[in-house]
């Protein structure tokens, strides 16, 4: 007797053969609820989707790192598209962020998230420079009394300082520029000069610019006669001799002569031989100190019309007097002082007595 249940009955029975053809297969499946009864979508394929966009305003030789869902690194060394090695199965979310930031700029990214449901082409990189670094430049000052010294770094950026210690320039600097520390105005009574005040900006700020201030040396006025003695005639020695006379604090007019002496030594006050030659106007436009010489330049006009730059050097109780030129051969106190220690001891300075 045939089984009711075998093929009805309202529930499943294993069928009594072994092997169905396929579709009969089919049908058995079917008819035991093997398929979507929900309705639902089927389950996605795996890594149906690719994650790319583009890059834009990255510079060249720059390097840009990547990630999507704080993973799957991605270079980036030029502008242009982009993809992700790694693929998104459909309806997966996606979060395009910058890892690493290109040197020197910043890299923001746009519509940069979202979930995948067709391959993403449309995540935006943009990248921008960053301000060149800037950095101070400054120092201390030392020695100032009582009065106001103004600063300049490139011929501007005008500081003034009123009390000793440190100060910096308003205005930074970017890496690899120069910067040249000067006085504008020296304060009432004295003369400053900078030390360590020229150089070039690294990647640091600049705090080593020295600003030391003296109490200003008197321009030289009176005799002044020339260390080195010679014979100018059996019996009778001679110095040359300068007689300044000082007509301000920036004014000289000078004659030159010769002191003659009645012994090969030069000793004693001398006398004057002769009348004096006119050697013209001296007018100083800056000074400058170190702590044992102290600096004049200025221009010297001859009576015959003719110019030329001098400075003037007083240091203990000597003066020397140099040719200059333009732009000075010494720019500095400290070069001033530097050349008369060489020339002291072939005594063509000069001092008074």
């Amino acid at each position: 007797m045939t089984n009711p249940d075998a093929w009805g009955g309202g529930r499943c029975a294993r069928p009594a053969f072994r092997w169905a053809p396929v579709a009969v297969a089919a049908v058995l499946l079917a008819g035991c609820g093997g398929g979507d009864d929900d309705g639902t979508t089927p389950p996605p394929s795996v890594g149906a989707f690719t994650i790319g966009g583009t890059v834009a305003g990255l510079g060249s030789g720059k390097t840009l790192t990547l990630q999507n869902n704080a993973g799957d690194d991605l270079s980036v060394n030029a502008n242009g598209s982009f993809v992700f090695v790694t693929r998104l199965d459909s309806g997966v979310a996606y979060a395009v962020t910058v890892k690493t930031q290109p040197a020197g700029q910043r890299c923001a990214v746009a519509q940069g998230s979202g979930k995948a449901t067709a391959n993403v082409t449309d995540v935006q990189v943009r990248c921008e420079n960053l301000p060149a670094a800037t950095f101070s430049v400054g120092g201390s000052v030392a020695g100032l009394v009582g009065g106001t010294v103004v600063l300049q770094n490139n011929g501007g950026d005008d500081l003034a300082v009123a009390s000793n210690g440190g100060f910096t320039f308003a205005t930074p600097l970017a890496g690899g520029a120069a910067y040249a520390v000067s006085v504008r105005t020296q304060p009432a009574g004295q003369a400053c000069t900078v030390r360590n005040g020229a150089g070039t900006v690294s990647a640091a700020n600049v705090g080593s610019v020295e600003v030391n201030c003296g109490t200003v040396v008197a321009l030289p006025e009176g005799d002044w006669k020339q260390e080195f003695c010679s014979q100018v005639r059996p019996g009778q020695w001679g110095r040359s001799l300068w007689r300044i006379t000082r007509q301000s604090d920036t004014r000289v007019t000078a004659q030159i002569g010769a002191a003659i002496y009645g012994d090969a030594n030069c000793s004693g006050a001398g006398t004057v031989a002769g009348p004096l030659s006119d050697v013209g106007t001296v007018v100083f436009d800056r000074n400058g100190s170190t702590p044992t010489l102290t600096a004049f330049w200025g221009l010297w006009t001859q009576p015959s019309g003719l110019t030329s730059r001098a400075v003037w050097a007083r240091t203990g109780s000597r003066l020397c007097i140099l040719g200059d030129q333009t732009p000075s051969a010494f720019p500095t106190a400290a070069s001033v002082e530097s050349y008369t220690n060489t020339i002291i001891p072939n005594k063509i300075c000069y001092t008074q007595n």
